[in-house]
């Protein structure tokens, strides 16, 4: 077994554990540090090939906006995600599967409004859970400017009606994501 390689400088044999050759200097290991900034510009190169463009996106926004809402009895959720609710962690788990990846066409008391993505016109509204309705974190898109200055001028109290599709919960409120303004 050989336990020597060529230097790819000077074509002169090195032993394989050799970080620099010997006869010339050059370098013969790729750093650690290098192996992962490679291997960072490599999973953003797949993620941007994989991304959709703005207009699929809009047109997935648009499609969800003529999808029909699936019959789920928010105030049945509501009590199973309320704190201090007779439900255990297992019958969540169950209840969340269940949900997960219906759409849903609900109005949503307001409590925070803030902005993830301004040039995506993306939006974080967190509802506030009442005995009709649970509690919601909602990634939602304004679809133009009209949109946008109504999201942006939701204030802690207000009601609006969104559709989106349910992700999952964190925290016991429903993960709707991505939604658009129902009309």
């Amino acid at each position: 077994m050989s336990k020597l390689k060529t230097c790819k400088s000077c074509s002169k044999e090195v032993a394989k554990a050799a970080k620099t050759c010997p006869h010339c200097g050059a370098k013969l290991k790729m750093g650690m540090l290098l192996k992962l900034v490679i291997a960072g510009v490599v999973i953003a190169i797949i993620a941007a090939v994989n991304s959709p463009s703005k207009e699929e996106f809009k047109d997935t926004l648009l499609s969800l906006k003529a999808e029909s809402p699936a019959a789920i009895d928010t105030a049945e959720l509501a009590a199973h995600f309320r704190m201090g609710s007779d439900n255990t962690d297992l019958q969540r788990d169950k209840k969340e599967e269940e949900i997960k990846g219906q759409i849903v066409d609900w109005q949503i008391p307001v409590y925070e409004v803030r902005v993830l993505s301004a040039d995506k016109n993306k939006y974080k509204i967190q509802g506030t859970s009442n005995q009709n309705i649970p509690g919601t974190f909602v990634t939602i898109y304004a679809l133009d400017d009209a949109e946008k200055n109504l999201i942006e001028a939701l204030k802690t109290g207000d009601v609006v009606r969104i559709k989106g599709k349910i992700t999952g919960t964190t925290m016991r409120n429903i993960d709707i994501d991505p939604a658009v303004l129902a009309q």
